[in-house]
């Protein structure tokens, strides 16, 4: 199995999302997961040890540019992701997953998502008190 993680544009939310690589893991011994990240994080994602590969999002905080991300997202397309976890909430997070066609999109409900995630979460945060629960 082969996921790309889309992780998210904070130092410290990139060093919590270890638990859920380890997580994973735990679960899929034989995975293989890439993650796209901001540049100034990718030397983390660099050091875990379940990381594959660490891709740096060539994309600016807050930019749009549809039809960049959507050849980004082509040209990772001969990866054949089997699921795609994104862990921001907004919009733009969840473009690259959805233009390179990876089968599972699997996401946190926000910022009008719908056709984007198609393994939609509902955010209960009394149960998920804790970031790194979520």
């Amino acid at each position: 199995m082969k996921i790309l993680i889309v992780g998210p544009s904070w130092v410290g939310d990139s060093v919590i999302s270890q638990s859920l690589f380890k997580i994973i893991f735990s679960i899929h011994k034989e995975i293989c997961i890439d993650v796209l990240a901001p540049e100034w994080t990718i030397d983390i994602y660099q050091r875990m040890k379940e990381i594959n590969h660490a891709y740096k999002n060539p994309f600016n905080h807050g930019e749009i540019k549809i039809g960049d991300r959507m050849a980004f997202g082509n040209s990772i397309r001969v990866e054949e992701y089997d699921q795609a976890i994104v862990l921001p909430n907004s919009l733009k997070s969840a473009l690259i997953p959805f233009f390179a066609k990876i089968p599972l999109r699997t996401g946190w409900r926000g910022e009008m998502r719908y056709a984007l995630i198609n393994d939609m979460r509902i955010l209960d945060k009394s149960m998920y008190p804790r970031m790194v629960d979520r």
